[in-house]
């Protein structure tokens, strides 16, 4: 009997990203990851059927939202089929033979730098930005200049042969990002639903309350809620995640009052959380 195919899944970056890990977490060790440049190279890829889903990034506990996503969700008609917040540790990666005593200088993703910014200082370290941490860490371990290193992940330490001289070099340990996944629901167990919306309002008096008391007055979490500008001046779409799945009566009761207050709603997804 032939082996059933392995499921690709694209993410955003090279062999090593947080994107693959986040992969490896939600659909297994088997899937075959697909890397794709940009963002918007993951949703063409799940759009048009080249790949069989997608996982991108869309929230970091401290850099907030990653305004990117939530916009190519908003344009594409592609489901939210489940989530995962994953933890971030930063790893201090160099080519073998270097100490950390050596090194004076670390590439890596503005925001990835961002967090360890603090590490660096103390460190004595120079930041310096890479489009990637993969990319970052591909690129240290192919020059293998003197005093560099990478800030990247320990799977990107095997990956690309560096060694890790430290781990954990995030200044925050409450250090997690948010994924999500699009295409086909990866078969996983999961701890709990929730369902994402996308609308629009009026802008007069009390627009925004009436929809959310459809939740509130169900006695359902809102549990994230944020805007993003529309193509005219001073219009937003609203996007909104609840506590629940849409096969809730109570759920489904609130979003069909949440539609009656808007002028228009989309389900972008009901989904299991890891």
């Amino acid at each position: 009997m032939a082996e059933p195919r392995r499921r690709r899944i694209a993410f955003q970056g090279e062999p090593g990203a947080y994107g693959e890990e986040a992969l490896r977490v939600l659909h297994g060790p088997d899937a075959e990851a697909v890397p794709c440049l940009t963002f918007r190279a993951v949703f063409e890829a799940v759009a048009e059927g080249r790949v069989d889903g997608g996982v991108v990034p869309v929230e970091s506990s401290l850099g907030g939202p990653v305004a990117e996503t939530v916009d190519l969700l908003l344009e594409h008609d592609l489901p939210v089929t489940g989530e995962l917040s994953l933890r971030i540790r930063h790893c201090l990666l160099a080519p073998p033979g270097q100490t950390l005593e050596q090194i004076q200088r670390a590439w890596s993703h503005p925001q990835a730098l961002a967090q360890c910014a603090g590490y660096l200082r103390r460190r004595g370290i120079t930041p310096l930005p890479e489009t990637n941490t993969a990319i970052a860490a591909r690129k240290v371990a192919e020059e293998a200049l003197p005093h560099t290193a990478a800030i990247a992940s320990k799977l990107s330490a095997s990956l690309y042969g560096l060694t890790v001289l430290e781990e954990g070099v995030e200044d925050s340990p409450d250090n997690y990002t948010r994924f999500l996944t699009l295409g086909p629901a990866p078969e996983r167990a999961w701890t709990r639903r929730k369902t994402a919306l996308a609308f629009t309002t009026d802008n007069g008096p009390g627009a925004l309350y009436r929809v959310l008391s459809a939740f509130s007055s169900r006695g359902l979490n809102v549990a994230r809620l944020e805007s993003r500008p529309q193509r005219r001046a001073w219009e937003y779409v609203w996007c909104l995640d609840v506590d629940g799945a849409l096969e809730d009566p109570r759920v489904r009761e609130a979003v069909t009052a949440a539609q009656a207050a808007c002028i228009t709603l989309r389900v972008l997804g009901s989904y299991g959380v890891a």
